[in-house]
């Protein structure tokens, strides 16, 4: 009986959570839809469906472009800020292959 209730609460805490993230995560996209112009805004879509991390580090970066411009950021200023973040981001690989 302990064990069915707790598993419970455990199952209510994640679905919680799930909510929550959910919820800032619209809230994010609202705010891009907000301060950037379409094809940027269509950009950072493309991009988180594509690469997580490099679209919440983006989208960071926009909202304090956007709060010291006080202007709607264009794609291609969006372009800017992804290449510059990928590569601070991007680790070069080398592969060196060694002859007997």
């Amino acid at each position: 009986m302990e064990g069915e209730e707790e598993l419970k609460k455990k199952r209510m805490a994640e679905k919680q959570k799930e909510l929550e993230a959910k919820k800032a995560e619209e809230q994010l996209k609202l705010m891009l839809r907000n301060i950037l112009d379409e094809a940027g805004y269509e950009r950072m879509i493309n991009v988180k469906l594509s690469n997580e991390e490099l679209f919440m580090m983006t989208a960071k970066n926009l909202v304090g472009a956007y709060q010291r411009l006080g202007r709607k950021i264009s794609d291609g200023e969006v372009l800017i800020v992804l290449r510059s973040l990928k590569q601070r981001t991007q680790h070069e690989s080398k592969i060196t292959f060694e002859r007997k």
